[in-house]
């Protein structure tokens, strides 16, 4: 081995090709890791990066709608998370995959179902995945509502965050809406009321939750029960300092193309008006069965869409809607702010009766 150093001191050219190719592989290494890739030192090894999710909420296909995505790199069937309680959770099986996280169903050392969120990419100080982190947990912290997931736990795992949330086991209404191509009109009374009852008790904390949609819409048992919602991952707490959160290109844009409100489009501050206009996108899809511009195409498009278009009358997807319940809608989806209702309550309000006899 000194031989060896012997040589490669009196090589300059060869040392220097040495140094920068060991430099070249621990750079490899650590962008694989930031990545959430799996990574063998020895033999050298870096696994695929997790999957995302394909298209999203708003393509008109729903089959590219939150397509299955990789299990976080590290965490599997049997992994043990230790919680910052001491608790010992057991995971059982993915979940639910999303563009930050995977959620897999578990169990507490109560034996009691619970719902691990797992963040697939290497927790780094004021890194995206760990804002995203810190900010589902000062959601969390004042917002302890009946129809607003509860979070339960968090903690570290391999250097990965988590948190432990209660587990809703009827599935989402994005699930909801794949499997039946209308919900009864008593059913989206239900669910909207619940809904917005939870978007106005955020708002009453000074929280704009920002992803409404969907597929953060969960049932206990099913539409007809409890109905909570979840992920506040990227929620804004008003009087917070403002955070970039995402990567560029249409992920730039906080939360899904189909439910973003226009202004949000423009560079301008979301608000409470703008978890208006989401409201507004998830009752008009239960009840047409599809968004406002569904027909427009990819994600860019419907962005270009709904900054220079009104959102289509309701009727031309699904006759018999009531005259009052289309004007309300079409106010909940104006593009501009101050003309739509001022609670989420208030899309509601005085059209129940009406949506109940669809």
């Amino acid at each position: 081995m000194s031989e060896f150093f012997k040589w490669l001191t009196g090589s300059p050219s060869v040392a220097a090709a040495l140094v920068a190719f060991l430099g070249v592989l621990v750079l490899m290494f650590v962008v694989a890791f930031l990545q959430g890739r799996e990574i063998v030192f020895w033999p050298p090894k870096i696994g695929p990066r997790p999957a995302k999710a394909k298209g999203s909420e708003s393509t008109t296909n729903h089959e590219r709608d939150m397509a299955s995505i990789a299990s976080n790199p590290i965490v599997g069937r049997g992994s043990v998370l230790k919680t910052a309680s001491g608790d010992n959770v057991t995971v059982e099986s993915d979940f639910y995959g999303g563009a930050n996280a995977t959620l897999f169903r578990a169990r507490n050392s109560a034996n009691q179902k619970v719902i691990a969120k797992v963040f697939w990419r290497g927790l780094a100080p004021n890194s995206p995945p760990w804002e995203l982190f810190n900010q589902e947990q000062r959601s969390a912290e004042i917002l302890i509502h009946r129809n607003i997931v509860r979070i339960l736990d968090r903690g570290l795992f391999g250097g990965y965050p988590f948190t432990i949330m209660e587990f809703m086991g009827g599935g989402t209404l994005r699930d909801w809406l794949r499997t039946y191509d209308r919900i009864p009109g008593e059913d989206i009374v239900s669910i909207g009321g619940q809904v917005a009852q939870a978007i106005d008790f955020a708002h009453s904390h000074g929280v704009i939750h920002r992803d409404i949609k969907p597929g953060n819409i969960l049932f206990e048992s099913d539409a007809h029960g409890r109905v909570a919602l979840g992920d506040f991952g990227i929620a804004r707490i008003l009087g917070a300092v403002e955070r970039d959160i995402t990567a560029a290109g249409l992920e730039a844009f906080v939360g899904s193309p189909a439910y973003l409100a226009p202004e949000t489009l423009q560079d301008r501050v979301p608000s409470q008006a703008s978890d208006i206009y989401a409201f507004g996108v998830v009752v008009y899809e239960m009840i047409a069965g599809k968004t406002p511009f569904d027909d427009a195409g990819d994600g860019f498009a419907i962005l270009r869409a709904k900054v220079s278009q009104d959102a289509p009358d309701i009727r031309n997807y699904r006759a018999g809607v009531a005259d009052s319940v289309v004007v309300r809608l079409a106010q909940s989806l104006s593009r501009d702010p101050s003309a739509r209702p001022g609670t989420a309550r208030d899309v509601l309000s005085g059209i129940e009766a009406e949506i109940g006899r669809l």
